[in-house]
């Protein structure tokens, strides 16, 4: 077998390594099968019998989470965990060094000092082996501590300072130890160097489809995985920085600590083809009970949830499909979400508002006398009928200020019905919390729309730069805070694409990007018509034909010799990553920045 070690770390330690993953697979095997032979059975209970009845459910209970533990470990065989911790306690961190003893037992809090003995490994959940720990969650307070720089040579955790000795990382594929590094020492001074990021960026790109990015979390990247739940925030960074895998990986965090419900929490995703993109993480991370929408999904969601909207308009709502607005012009969709758009349509509605007010206080008036009248029902015959509630409709159609917004549900329908009802009908009642790709895709109104509508905390990820059109979208996230009390985060670091395409990107388009993905990429040019014969010849690689919704001559042009399945307007690929990408016809800078940076390994420009 072949390892990658660094300069301080023999074959001994491999080898010992490489027993220690040997023993844990093997606890984790033992441990399967005695979850899974808990001595459960199915079998019909006397529904008159509630002691049987109960005694029966707790018993569901107890099986139906041994089966998700046995799902975990047999999940986990293939890599129990990508890193080590060797621990040595110092004392209290206020300065008592009254250390705590590791001879007792672990408990399957994870939250106790770890004494005398800090040997951890850490991985992507939390293993147990006879209700002892024997792997740490990364998400767990210890097991975060992997991901932390070490600068000064200690931890701090459970109120007690440790030395950090050693962190080793490692590879681990299928069960078996492919390579080992380690990162840091006491006995080399610190850091040793880190090319396990590096190898482990060319091992997923192997995948060939997203996947998490646990083993190789950073620790600015973690410092945002973790902030506490109720906080707003906007994190913007450059193309390949991770943000979408930072939203996905802060989501797992909070659900693993309790500190989010995944029911109660919302991604609101850029497009539809980005929340097929990111369902294999999805999967992986097990958060698949948080719901993944589109914008326009959400407007519609939320005027729905409005009472007094008339059984007709909801019919149309839910009978029609959404979509986005690439289909509308720049000025049409600029306008549309401008303040003079919004004073014209509130002072349309006022009437509107008045009179349904005026109704709704005397449908609550005949209610009250419907409801009296019911309660002497038993003394005598009622007269009166029970009301009806008020209802409204809004008709876009009749408004002559709107220029044409096409026949189509889309999303600026959709803003301008929900800023309509909620000046009638009110805000609708929703908490779920938000988690924003490609933030800088929304209008400052749409922002504003969404901080009256809902009581949730919310995570914006987005680049300015990645705005295909000036002024479609917002230009400078600080203006949220006049909304929300928010902090901010940047990222500059690139570990999607390779060296070589991220250096071309800053060189042509004047940008300074930190290139820490792979070397051996790609940039070249090729006709467009010679594109055809080669998308034949590259087996499963994921492959994008990218062009501008605006160049129609491009797009008519692939459409007949491109299969549709590999098309790509620049808006449609946001968010996405491709082995290899053909950015084709006249594109924008801003437009080049966001296709050429979708390509991993290859990047060709057609022309």
């Amino acid at each position: 077998m072949d390892f990658f070690e660094s300069d301080n770390f023999n074959a001994e330690q491999i080898a010992e390594e490489a027993e220690h993953l040997r023993h844990v697979i093997d606890m984790m095997k033992e441990q399967i099968a005695l979850l899974e032979d808990d001595g459960f059975a199915y079998r019909i209970v006397d529904f008159y019998d509630e002691n049987a009845v109960e005694e029966y459910r707790a018993e569901k209970f107890r099986h139906d989470a041994r089966k998700l533990d046995i799902r975990i470990l047999k999940k986990a065989l293939d890599t129990p965990y990508f890193a080590r911790m060797k621990l040595e306690p110092i004392g209290r961190a206020r300065g008592d060094f009254d250390a705590p003893s590791m001879t007792k037992q672990r408990t399957l809090s994870d939250y106790e000092p770890i004494g005398d003995e800090a040997d951890i490994y850490v991985g992507a959940n939390v293993l147990f082996y006879k209700e002892k720990i024997i792997v740490f969650s990364h998400n767990s307070p210890l097991g975060n501590k992997v991901y932390e720089r070490f600068e000064s040579g200690k931890i701090e955790y459970g109120g007690y300072e440790y030395k950090v000795v050693f962190r080793r990382k490692f590879d681990i594929r299928n069960g078996k130890l492919e390579a080992v590094f380690q990162d840091y020492s006491t006995e080399t001074g610190g850091i040793v160097y880190d090319k396990f990021l590096a190898h482990m960026l060319k091992v997923k790109r192997g995948d060939k489809r997203l996947t998490d990015i646990i083993p190789t979390i950073q620790a600015n990247q973690n410092a945002i995985i973790v902030r506490p739940a109720d906080e707003n925030f906007v994190a913007s960074g450059c193309a390949g920085c991770g943000k979408t895998m930072l939203l996905l990986q802060r989501l797992e965090y909070l659900s693993f600590n309790k500190k989010i419900e995944q029911d109660n929490a919302l991604i609101v995703a850029p497009s539809e083809h980005y929340i097929r993109h990111i369902q294999p993480v999805v999967d992986d991370l097990m958060i698949n009970a948080v719901r993944r929408v589109t914008m326009p999904e959400l407007y519609r969601s939320l005027i729905l949830s409005l009472r007094g909207i008339k059984a007709s308009e909801r019919k149309a709502l839910t009978s029609q499909d959404v979509v986005g607005d690439e289909e509308l012009p720049d000025d049409v969709v600029i306008e549309c979400y401008g303040d003079k758009i919004k004073r014209k349509l509130i002072s349309s509605l006022s009437a509107t508002k008045q009179t349904y007010k005026t109704r709704l206080a005397a449908y609550r008036t005949q209610l009250l006398n419907y409801e009296r009248e019911q309660s002497y029902g038993a003394y005598g015959d009622s007269t009166v009928k029970k009301p009806r509630p008020p209802v409204v409709a809004v008709d876009l159609k009749k408004l002559g200020f709107l220029p044409d917004l096409g026949k189509t549900l889309n999303k600026c329908k959709l803003y301008l019905l929900l800023t309509a009802y909620c000046y009638i009908l009110g805000k609708p009642d929703f908490s779920s919390a938000l988690f924003i790709d490609e933030g800088q895709d929304y209008f400052y109104n749409e922002y504003k729309l969404l901080a009256e509508c809902t009581k949730a905390t919310v995570g914006i990820y987005g680049d300015t730069n990645q705005q295909p059109v000036a002024h479609r979208g917002i230009d400078d996230f600080d203006r949220l805070s006049e909304l929300w009390k928010l902090e901010r985060y940047a990222l500059n670091e690139n570990y999607r694409n390779a060296r070589e395409i991220t250096e071309y990107v800053n060189n042509l388009l004047g940008m300074n990007v930190t290139s820490l993905g792979l070397d051996g990429g790609t940039v070249r040019s090729l006709p467009v018509c010679d594109m055809p014969a080669e998308l034949k010849a590259f087996g499963d690689d994921r492959i994008a034909v990218v062009y501008s919704q605006g160049d129609a001559a491009t797009e008519e042009y692939l459409k007949e010799i491109v299969p549709s399945a590999l098309l790509y307007t620049v808006v449609q690929c946001k968010g996405l990553e491709f082995e290899r990408v053909y950015a084709c016809g006249r594109l924008t800078d801003k437009e080049k920045y966001i296709a050429y940076t979708r390509a991993l390994d290859t990047l060709t420009i057609c022309d």
